[in-house]
C-alpha cells in the first residue's frame, strides 16, 4: 500500500514539474507593467501570472484566517457562556429548599389536610 502512495506522489510531482516547465516555455514573452505609482519594464509573462496567482492566494488565505479567527472567538464566547450557565445551574441545584426543617412545621400546619377536604364549620 505504501508503494502505491509513493508512486502516486512521484507521478504528481512529475506532472507538476512538466506542467510548470510547459507553462514557463509557453509564456516567455516580456511585458511592461504600469502600476499607479511606478512602472516595471520587461517582465516575463509567466512571472507576472505566477505572482498574480500567489498574491490572490495570499489575500484569500488572509480573509479565510480572519473569518476563522472570528468564528473561534465566537465559539469561545459561547463556550464560556455555557460554562457560566452550567455553574449557575449547579449552584441552584445545591441551594437548600425553603429553610429546611424550621419552616416545614409551620407550612404543614397552615396547609390543607392530607385528605384534601377542608375542615371546619
Amino acid at each position: 500500500m505504501h508503494w502505491i502512495r509513493r508512486i502516486l506522489l512521484l507521478a504528481l510531482i512529475a506532472a507538476l514539474v512538466v506542467s510548470g516547465h510547459l507553462f514557463v516555455r509557453d509564456n516567455e514573452q516580456t511585458v511592461d507593467l504600469d502600476f499607479v505609482w511606478f512602472r516595471v519594464e520587461s517582465v516575463e509573462v509567466w512571472i507576472v501570472l505566477l505572482s498574480a496567482f500567489g498574491s490572490g492566494l495570499l489575500l484569500a488565505s488572509l480573509a479565510s484566517m480572519l473569518r476563522g479567527a472570528k468564528l473561534r472567538l465566537m465559539a469561545r464566547r459561547y463556550r464560556k457562556a455555557a460554562s457560566d450557565l452550567e455553574t449557575e445551574l449547579h449552584e441552584l441545584r445545591n441551594l437548600p429548599l425553603a429553610s429546611e426543617a424550621g419552616e416545614r412545621g409551620e407550612a404543614e400546619d397552615s396547609a390543607v389536610p392530607r385528605d384534601g377536604l377542608e375542615r371546619g364549620g
